[in-house]
């Protein structure tokens, strides 16, 4: 009866699958910690591209305005005024209107297009 008792009741199998259970708990544990934090940084990198885009687009947005302003007529014209420019104003009668010269029609099979304007 005391030789019963004297005996270990559980195996060593026991304690090694234990401690490989242990291993792969901790092991998992660390994987999720890296894969998160992957993760997160993945998040920053995507917000930070999207506050560069958003930026972007009001940098083009005020090149943009700042191009009408330059190509607006009326303040193109005081500009030039105020810069001293030899420019004057035309009416409708000083424009001439030249017509291009007429082009060779092309002959059937040739490879060259020709535009004719509608009549």
């Amino acid at each position: 009866m005391n030789r019963l008792r004297s005996e270990p009741t559980t195996h060593i199998s026991v304690f090694i699958t234990l401690i490989l259970a242990a291993l792969v708990v901790i092991a998992g544990g660390i994987m999720h910690a890296v894969a998160k934090n992957s993760q997160v940084q993945v998040e920053r990198q995507i917000d930070q591209a999207q506050t560069r885009i958003e930026q972007t687009k009001v940098k083009i947005r005020m090149i943009e305005v700042r191009t009408d302003k330059l190509l607006d007529r009326f303040e193109m014209k005081e500009r030039l005024k105020e810069s001293g420019s030899g420019l004057v104003p035309i009416t409708p009668a000083d424009i001439e209107e030249v017509r291009p010269r007429q082009l060779p029609v092309a002959r059937p099979g040739s490879e060259v297009a020709d535009v004719r304007e509608p009549s």
